[in-house]
């Protein structure tokens, strides 16, 4: 008779009296939250591509930065799935101590592709504001400074998952000889780290706004774009709800308590892509309204007044045609064009 795996493995599990039998597991948890964001995310960052390709633009820095972020992600994702195959989300006691160090070791590798497709994801959009702010050099370098530093602290997490520990293998064979730090180092610089990417996404959604503002536009054009580029908000609000969770990274039962640590992150990222996205796909819904096709050129809706005369500058930094103007359709930005 063949056993069914959860009892196969509770029977190799460790005996431990004190521990409840108990085989409540966040595995279908983890599967439906990473890949629900993933496949969203992912088509999201398709119509984004579909729509720079089909106003015959080619794909810029920031568009090959998101889509490394993506491929990264999706490298977390399936790497997730196999790791809750084996019995991740589940508790600690009720697993085959057989399969521990292969999880812990999955799960280090996931962990610094998640973190490493969060700052890239974070990057890109900061590559796009840095387009927008020609004439603006204090927001220029306020951007650049949020840049290096969210990348430097973010990377540094991911490099403290495979520094903990001396040597680097003790991390995920606990009884090999060696030595680790507590564990509390990890979490205390997971918590300021996941603070700041929390900043940083707030601080990127907000910057637009000025940008914008300063555009002779109508308001309900200037609140739309606004909006579209302020998605980041639950990027941030998906950082917070990650650290919140964070205390769980020093709890003995990891393969359990870190179950929303993946979740939150996955999905922090996965909102930030799409968060990323958003500005670009208004060319959908001017698709959709037929009745504006041939509206006359406007240049004052969407030139910035300190710019002034200076339209063709504005226009080959791409500001107007690839955010600001993509609410226009494609023959009234080829009419833009045809003044340069």
């Amino acid at each position: 008779m063949v056993l069914p795996r959860h009892l196969i493995l509770e029977s190799d599990a460790p005996t431990n009296s004190s521990q409840p039998v108990d085989h409540d597991s966040y595995g279908p948890r983890i599967l439906a939250a990473c890949w629900l964001v993933e496949i969203l995310s992912g088509i999201i960052i398709g119509l984004r591509v579909y729509c720079k390709l089909k106003r015959s633009r080619a794909l810029w820095y920031d568009d090959h930065i998101l889509i490394a972020a993506w491929l990264f992600q999706t490298a977390n994702v399936i790497i997730t799935t196999v790791t809750v195959s084996l019995g991740a989300g589940q508790h600690i006691y009720n697993l085959n101590p057989a399969v521990l160090p292969f999880l812990a070791l999955s799960g280090n590798i996931a962990g610094t592709l998640s973190i490493t497709a969060a700052f890239l994801s974070k990057t890109s959009f900061g590559v796009t504001l840095l387009r927008l702010t020609t004439c603006n050099w204090a927001m220029k370098w306020f951007i650049y400074f949020l840049l290096v530093t969210m990348n430097v602290a973010l990377a540094l997490s991911a490099v403290l998952i495979w520094a903990r520990c001396a040597p680097i293998a003790k991390a995920w064979h606990v009884e090999m000889e060696g030595t680790c730090w507590n564990p509390f180092v990890n979490t205390k610089y997971g918590l300021f780290s996941g603070v700041y990417s929390a900043f940083a996404d707030f601080a990127l959604s907000i910057l637009p706004w000025p940008l914008i503002w300063n555009l002779q536009m109508r308001l309900r054009e200037k609140i739309g774009v606004g909006v579209a580029m302020s998605m980041g908000v639950f990027a941030g609000l998906g950082a917070i709800a990650k650290v919140l969770q964070l205390h769980n990274l020093s709890n003995h039962d990891s393969t359990y308590y870190k179950s929303e640590i993946v979740i939150w992150g996955t999905v922090e990222t996965g909102v930030t892509i799409m968060a990323a996205s958003v500005p670009f796909l208004r060319l959908l819904i001017v698709e959709a309204r037929p009745s504006r096709e041939h509206r006359p050129y406007t240049p004052e809706l969407n030139i910035p007044k300190e710019i002034g005369d200076e339209q063709d500058l504005f226009m080959k930094q791409y500001d107007c045609e690839q955010f600001l103007a993509i609410t226009k359709p494609a023959s009234v930005a080829s009419s833009g064009r045809d003044k340069n």
